[in-house]
């Protein structure tokens, strides 16, 4: 390799990357291991990885196993560096806002052409106006200029007349918008980047390019401008025919420079050169001079062109060839493809084989369950809750209306079965909520126990509703009203905390973080149908890419797999629809006008696309193409350029570039991965673990207690084995964090703690209400403050507590005549002995209270609580529990207080003779069990459907799998 050549020309079949990892070594073998005041611009960061182990192996072998590397990233974002910082930058989601905003003052263009299509033609136009200036001046008329220069009409009765027109002032008005607000896009942020670069670019500084196909003017001009101080290596790859348009050769001359060529003898790269030559002979006499050169097809082997009869049969051709592939021991496998629809039909039925698969396309941010979840909110706000849509959204998982969600599961279901489907309502709440009624009237102790439950429901969704129905019918109004609003309605649905835990819900909650943010600084005003067309666009064009499930195929498309090589490669979708593809028209000028301007014509620009097809023919030892002849019973055209190498080959050597064996696979019904019909497992029985004394907890909690009793095989899995699913790290404020909160703020209140306000030392009756207040509202705001600094979604969490605290007060007050506050958040310990059996028990009591009959214990619950049934049958021994902490034997009441957003209850209240009585029970019990531990008796699984239902190992005690799988805890 030539050691200062500015430009180095890489064959199709050979590895830029590597290539330029050995100039790198080579050039600067002086200051190896040092190589950091080098840099490395690539086209797209996913190459970024692979440059650097390709470097870090080859150095390796030079006898350096660390380097200082050089800076690499992409050429982008490189240049955004060196912009000034004296204007503010405008993301994508602002420049739309603010063009749309701009364009209402040209009414007649937006009638004409319409908003957001006007927005989409527009903005490309000026990106590309800004990278190809160079023959348009800085006065107010220069593009009607060149183009009357050039000799293009536009006079008044030209057909240029009006887009001439037309660009012009929007052109100018979008310069003089920008200038005016002291605002940069990213486009005149990159190019302003790149000329300042120039300036403060250190000496000694050597900048490597490679994997670009094209280059815009600016680029071009910089480029020219850093070779000149022999300070920038260009790697680029193809050939140097003369085919029209080649994208090396333009580049070759724009920057008036002979590249170093690295030779190739490759006899597959002859002929594939040859396939494509069509300025040098008819392809009859090309293909009977590569039959002279070489009597065997050099791409027997290399390449195979699979034509499948529809779009599923492409799919199953696909899956079955990457599968065999694989089997051979392929690692590096790519898919690249255009067809969207395509690529997700492959990707299914690889993950149905096991077979994981990384998409850097990802798909539209609009198709995940995520934004479906809000599409199907927005549809009950603008549908009056037409029953559809809501029905949607209750089932959605995202959904968490203050109801725990075991309980939605069970409300839902029998909302839509007794009265959406059985009253046959179809849309508004107020009908909902008389359906309900009607039901509840007609008997079921069912619905009649849900009735309240659901009933809260509604009215957390319609005060959900309440801040979007006033835009609903409003004329236009600030676009920044339109966000909070929704965000508030979001918060009060609970669909925002919902989001927070999903990979795609972030991303949608990062969408609108950026919308609002854009609303900010604009003074765009929109109505409700131009808002909800505005947040639509922004969830589909943002591209969501989910987390890779197992490993090894790569899935892309044809500008994302630039730099990258394969060991076996599919090239799929090969027709003419999407290999090129329509390149869409212009919207503004012909082909000729835009030459003129200096803009890329069409013939370019389906150069750039023919030089990906190229290169990823020789990307991989083996490469499939495949494509498919109809889709939905219409005749699919294929690809000329695959069309192109069927004729020379069958014209070169009478034979098809086909592979019998895998169009035999696709049709055989057993190649396809499907549930067979092989016997189901054996029956098990029930499991039942010993668990040795030593690995016993040192002492009981009030969970390991209810976990022993619910079933004594998921206490072994979750505390003996130590499986129980450990706590995630939150990044935003959830329903627990909340009600760690709150406990701390009564704790606060009523006996202090460290870092609040308080405790309340007076006397509390309607007096002194209004301070006590105050000073609830103070610990509130300290407690939360930390939450508010740095999670979004704490001002809402706190909001709920303040409408309680009210509610608190009042119960508080009702309470004060007979009990007093003796501790909180009160740590006990306490041992039990029966014989020689002996069992710890410890736990955390909220509140215990002190009255003339005897001690009162609290508990705090801000979500569900346990019903009075199940705790006076023994069944829930939480409270009972908390009782046996104690040493003082006259407890007189133990009880839940419920604190909900408008109210506070005592539940499942236990008075002195019922909680004795079940304190006693359940000492006897936990005696009981604990002897048995000590003895190893066996810890079976009872399989008790409510148990189950809510149990986190049944993957270990595989119930499905029980010879009797309905058989309960007697």
């Amino acid at each position: 390799m030539s050691a200062d050549a500015p430009v180095i020309l890489v064959p199709y079949g050979d590895d830029p990357l590597r290539h330029l990892a050995t100039l790198l070594l080579e050039r600067h073998e002086d200051r190896l291991p040092d190589l950091s005041r080098q840099t490395v611009l690539l086209p797209h960061a996913s190459a970024v990885p692979r440059f650097r182990r390709l470097l870090r192996a080859q150095a390796e072998q030079k006898a350096f196993p660390a380097l200082l590397p050089p800076v690499t990233g992409t050429l982008t974002s490189w240049a955004t560096r060196f912009a000034g910082d004296d204007q503010r930058q405008l993301s994508s989601t602002a420049r739309q806002i603010l063009l749309l905003d701009l364009l209402h003052d040209y009414p007649r263009w937006l009638r004409q052409y319409g908003d957001w299509p006007l927005v989409d033609s527009l903005l490309a136009l000026f990106d590309e106006l800004a990278l190809h200036a160079g023959r348009l001046s800085g006065n107010a008329d220069s593009i009607r200029h060149v183009l009357a220069g050039q000799g293009t009409d536009t006079d008044d009765f030209s057909p240029f007349s009006d887009e001439a027109q037309l660009v012009q002032e929007l052109w100018n008005a979008w310069r003089a918008r920008l200038a005016k607000n002291n605002l940069q896009d990213p486009v005149r942020r990159y190019t302003d980047g790149l000329a300042r670069s120039l300036e403060r670019l250190p000496a000694g500084t050597n900048i490597y390019l490679a994997g670009f196909t094209d280059f815009a003017d600016v680029e071009i001009a910089w480029i020219k401008a850093v070779m000149a101080r022999n300070g920038l290596t260009l790697l680029l790859q193809g050939s140097t025919d003369d085919a029209a348009e080649n994208p090396a050769v333009r580049l070759l001359k724009a920057l008036a420079t002979k590249p170093h060529v690295i030779a190739s003898a490759d006899a597959h790269a002859d002929f594939l050169d040859r396939v494509f030559a069509a300025d040098t002979g008819h392809m009859h006499e090309r293909a009977q001079q590569q039959a002279k050169a070489a009597p065997a097809s050099p791409a027997r082997g290399r390449l195979t062109l699979h034509e499948a009869a529809d779009a599923e049969s492409e799919a199953r051709a696909i899956d079955l060839q990457v599968r065999r592939w694989i089997a051979q021991g392929r690692r590096d496998i790519g898919i690249v493809t255009n067809d969207r629809k395509l690529a997700r039909r492959v990707r299914a039925l690889l993950e149905r084989a096991n077979v994981g698969l990384v998409d850097a396309g990802g798909w539209a941010l609009s198709t995940t369950s995520a934004a479906t979840a809000l599409a199907r909110w927005l549809e009950c706000v603008e549908q009056n809750f037409s029953h559809a849509p809501l029905l949607d959204l209750l089932k959605s998982p995202f959904l968490q209306p203050g109801v725990a969600r075991a309980e939605l599961d069970r409300l839902v279901p029998l909302f839509e079965q007794s009265v959406v489907r059985a009253r046959n309502i179809t849309s508004g709440l107020e009908h909902y909520r008389h359906g309900l009624e009607r039901a509840d009237a007609d008997g079921g102790d069912e619905i009649g126990e849900a009735r309240q439950a659901l009933t809260q429901l509604l009215e957390r969704l319609e005060d959900a509703a309440a801040p979007l129905m006033p835009l609903l019918a409003a004329r236009a109004r600030p676009s920044l009203e339109f966000l909070q609003a929704l965000q508030t309605s979001l918060e009060k649905l609970g669909l925002a905390a919902g989001f927070e835990n999903d990979d795609a819900g972030r991303e949608l909650l990062h969408v609108l973080d950026e919308m609002r943010a854009a609303a900010a600084h604009s003074p765009l005003r929109l109505a409700w149908a131009g808002f909800h067309q505005w947040l639509r666009r922004g969830m589909e064009q943002r591209r969501f890419h989910p987390p890779m499930q197992g490993g090894g195929v790569e899935l892309m498309s044809f500008a994302e797999s630039r730099l990258y090589r394969f060991d076996a490669l599919i090239i799929a979708g090969a027709v003419r629809e999407h290999l090129p593809g329509q390149i869409g028209a212009p919207p503004y000028f012909n082909d000729s006008a835009r030459s003129e301007l200096g803009l890329p014509s069409l013939a370019r620009r389906y150069a750039v696309l023919f030089q990906d097809f190229r290169r990823l023919l020789e990307a991989a030892p083996q490469v499939m193409v495949s494509l498919r002849r109809e889709q939905d019973g219409e005749r699919l055209v294929p690809s000329p350029w695959v069309e192109r190498i069927r004729a020379f080959h069958a014209l070169a050597w009478r034979e098809p570039l086909g592979d019998p064996e895998l169009d035999w696979l696709v049709q055989q019904p057993a190649a396809v991965i499907v549930q067979r019909d092989a016997p189901l497992p054996a029956p098990v029985a029930p499991p039942a673990a010993h668990l040795p004394p030593a690995m016993l907890p040192a002492a009981f909690t009030a969970t390991d207690c209810q976990r022993l009793m619910d079933c004594p095989y998921q206490f072994f899995a979750a505390r003996g084995l130590g499986l129980a699913p450990e706590d995630e790290v939150r990044e935003e404020i959830e329903k627990v964090d909340y009600g760690i909160h709150v406990h701390r703020i009564l704790q606060a209140f009523h006996t202090g703690a460290p870092g609040l306000p308080g405790p309340w030392r007076e006397k509390l009756d309607d007096s002194t209400r209004a301070q006590a207040e105050e000073l609830l509202h103070r610990i509130s705001e300290q407690e939360f403050a930390r939450d508010l600094r740095r999670r979004f979604l704490a001002r809402g969490w706190l909001h709920r507590w303040e409408q309680c605290i009210p509610a608190y007060l009042d119960w508080e007050l009702s309470r004060a005549a007979d009990w007093k506050v003796e501790a909180t958040e009160l740590k006990k310990e306490r041992v039990y002995r029966e014989g020689a059996t002996q069992i710890a028990l410890t736990g955390r009591i909220d509140r215990l209270d002190r009255g003339r009959d005897g001690y009162a214990i609290i508990d705090y619950k801000t979500g569900a609580v346990p019903a009075r049934d199940p705790v006076l049958r023994g069944e829930k021994i939480q409270l009972p529990f908390y009782a046996l902490l104690l040493e003082q034997d006259n407890i007189a009441s133990a009880a839940f207080l419920a604190l909900e957003d408008d109210a506070v209850k005592e539940r499942t209240a236990l008075d002195g003779e019922a909680l004795a009585m079940l304190r006693s029970a359940i000492r006897e019990r936990l005696l009981l069990l604990k002897r048995q531990l000590d003895a190893g008796a066996a810890l079976p699984a009872w399989g008790d459907m409510e148990t189950c239902r809510i149990c986190e190992m049944e993957g270990l005690c595989r119930r499905e799998l029980w010879s009797e799988p309905d058989a309960a805890s007697s």
